[in-house]
């Protein structure tokens, strides 16, 4: 959800099935009002898209154009887009015209007028139609369709691999308490670039056993570098079968024991 307000009960709740009416453009008298003094949480997979289409660097992009927050139920690390500090209070890439990044917005922003609710399977209208013009019109599409169409039907590799690295967690009972252990998480997760020179710069290859393959493609390809920072994450809260250990640091494990 990208609002600060909670939905009204009242807002229709809708499956893949069903119509939504819904008619978003720059002729609607609150074009681009959606865009300002909102919550927009990123994705994994958000922050990699928006930072390539700038072409910048993850932690340029993490320093310039979000805040950085760890949840104080889980413990995790969140991002959150930041707005401008003026009266307008609106994401810096609105134009008169819309989104300037807009086949490279984030996941809430696509998702937009609805909200999913994992528990319930179903999807609710967030906006508030007094104000979002939008949702009266006679217009309507099939929700799977909206979806579609707004790139969001099926999970991101990366924040599906994200969601299987958390997989094992039972929040607030593994809440975690340790702050490294946030750090590395949002390294892993978002600051992409830092991630790489940990991975090459710190210990991590005389640990884990990773083909020349892989390393190659990781020097330079971002989403063979998620996926390793992902399945590291996966390694350390959910599953050690997710990356390979070196036999001479298994070996020494044992000698310890």
């Amino acid at each position: 959800m990208t609002k600060d307000s909670k939905p009204s009960d009242s807002r229709p709740i809708l499956t893949l099935m069903q119509d939504l009416h819904f008619n978003c453009h720059p002729g609607l008298s609150c074009f681009n009002s959606c865009c300002r003094n909102v919550n927009i949480f990123l994705t994994p997979s958000d922050v990699l898209k928006m930072k390539r289409r700038l072409n910048m660097t993850s932690t340029d992009f993490l320093e310039q154009y979000t805040v950085s927050l760890v949840s104080p139920s889980t413990g995790l690390p969140m991002v959150a887009l930041k707005m401008k500090e003026d009266e307008t209070k609106e994401c810096h890439f609105i134009t008169p015209e819309g989104c300037s990044i807009y086949s490279d917005r984030p996941w809430s922003c696509r998702m937009y007028p609805l909200d999913y609710d994992p528990e319930e399977d179903h999807y609710r209208v967030i906006a508030d139609p007094s104000k979002c013009r939008g949702l009266n019109t006679d217009k309507t599409i099939v929700v799977e369709d909206w979806l579609a169409s707004q790139g969001i039907l099926f999970p991101r590799e990366m924040d599906r691999l994200f969601n299987e690295a958390m997989l094992r967690l039972e929040f607030p009972k593994d809440k975690i308490e340790n702050p490294k252990i946030t750090q590395m998480i949002y390294m892993a997760s978002y600051d992409l670039d830092s991630f790489r020179r940990f991975v090459f710069e710190s210990r991590f290859l005389k640990i884990f056993d990773i083909s020349e393959g892989i390393l190659e493609k990781v020097k330079t390809d971002d989403e063979e570098l998620a996926r390793l920072g992902l399945l590291w994450l996966k390694f350390g809260m959910s599953d050690k079968n997710a990356l390979q250990i070196r036999p001479e640091v298994l070996a020494e494990q044992g000698q310890a024991q």
